[in-house]
């Protein structure tokens, strides 16, 4: 834990930590949202406007590495607030409408803001909050705070969005409120953030903490967890077609449905799962005890006929789903500070523990697209199921691993 930070202190930097985690993807996954009235202001073509996120994935993948070797030895303040103010003028850019040119140049350069700058240090930043026993209850709660700031955010800018109209040329009003947003928070950052000082001093040489990363287990253990775990997370966006395709749900219907799922339920999932590994101790266990329920739930979509009967119970199921997911995603990099990670690694250790678990953003889509053209109908949701069942027992089988290093580290630290 940073030293000199007192608990009121510590919770004010955890909620700018979520509010920054929360708003700064906004802008670079709007599309996700508001797919039309950017492509129509931008003027692009599809694959035009596809390339611009393409160009975001490679620089974030270039970047995650360094981003942590950055982390392990500049201020978080400065990193995190340069991060948010630079992603925000990025969207102010944006409202202008560049070129596709100009649109290529902003998403690689918010692949540094949001990636190289900004991911490792978030991560870094928060464990540092607390010591091993707080790491679940520190990262759930971030994690439900960015929920928080992105659904409070992501309902007003529609509601403004359909005041306005829902016209394409009023959407820069949208582009200024996410923008000023994101500012707004890195001002906070500076002004409110504690300037950190590495425990002990770090070299200069990536490439020995690199090796030095590669040699400890937890980093490939870790790796395949979060890999299995965000994998399954990418993969649950097919609920949503699964309902209307399948069981014929409106798509409006389906639309509050994924609401409740990746909006409504995040925070509440953050502060559960943050709640029962702060009880535990550990957020191992507590992972272990989610994913043997999401098997359960998938096993019931899997095996469920289709009938009118149980749209409502299969939403329900969807819903579940979504909630064990984001519980997962607010405890997954808690191990990295329980294992007893040295501060002055630990971003090295996210960064490269991240390029390992979010490459599957490389080939999911295009692997689950395929699986749907050439299964269609019920079929191909019945195999996307099973695979994500084959992941959640993978991660399983990480954390069972994971749960007998960490035994090994501690007692070979009472040992001493």
């Amino acid at each position: 834990m940073e030293k000199g930070i007192n608990s009121k202190r510590k919770w004010i930097i955890l909620a700018i930590l979520a509010a920054a985690g929360g708003i700064i993807y906004e802008l670079p996954y709007l599309r996700y949202t508001y797919y039309k009235p950017l492509i129509e202001g931008l003027g692009l073509t599809n694959a035009e406007f596809g390339a611009s996120m393409s160009m975001y994935g490679i620089i974030a993948m270039i970047f995650y590495l360094p981003g942590g070797w950055l982390a392990d030895r500049f201020s978080h303040r400065k990193l995190i607030a340069f991060s948010l103010v630079g992603t925000g003028l990025g969207g102010f850019y944006l409202s202008t409408w560049p070129s596709y040119m100009g649109t290529m140049i902003l998403f690689g350069f918010w692949g540094i803001t949001t990636i190289l700058t900004f991911w490792a240090t978030m991560l870094k930043a928060v464990s540092m909050l607390g010591d091993e026993s707080e790491q679940g209850r520190l990262f759930s709660f971030c994690e439900g705070g960015r929920g928080i700031v992105t659904s409070v955010v992501a309902l007003s800018t529609l509601a403004l969005f359909n005041a306005l109209g829902g016209l394409t040329e009023n959407f820069s009003y949208i582009l200024w409120v996410y923008s000023t947003v994101c500012v707004l928070v890195g001002v906070a950052a500076w002004f409110l953030m504690a300037d950190n000082k590495p425990e002990q001093q770090v070299g200069a040489n990536v490439l020995k903490d690199i090796i030095v990363i590669l040699k400890m287990p937890i980093t490939w253990i870790l790796a395949v967890v979060i890999f299995s775990i965000y994998t399954t997370y990418t993969s649950s966006s097919y609920l949503t077609p699964y309902m209307t395709d399948v069981f014929g749900l409106s798509a409006v219907a389906a639309g509050v449905v994924a609401t409740l799922r990746s909006h409504i339920f995040r925070p509440v999932a953050g502060g559960f799962a943050g709640a029962i590994s702060k009880k535990v101790g550990s957020s191992i266990p507590v992972m272990q005890g989610v994913i043997l329920v999401a098997v359960i739930s998938l096993l019931v979509m899997l095996l469920a006929p289709v009938s009118n009967g149980l749209v409502f119970v299969i939403s329900a199921v969807t819903v579940l789903i979504g909630f064990l997911i984001f519980m997962l995603r607010g405890l997954y990099f808690a191990p990295v500070g329980e294992v007893g990670t040295p501060v002055s690694l630990m971003g090295a250790a996210v960064g490269l523990i991240s390029t390992i678990a979010f490459a599957s953003d490389t080939f999911n889509f295009i692997l689950l697209g395929n699986i749907l053209d050439k299964n269609p109908g019920v079929a191909g949701y019945k195999y996307i199921f099973m695979y994500m069942i084959g992941l959640f027992v993978v991660a399983f089988i990480g954390l069972a691993v994971l749960s007998r290093v960490v035994k090994k580290v501690k007692a070979a630290d009472l040992s001493k």
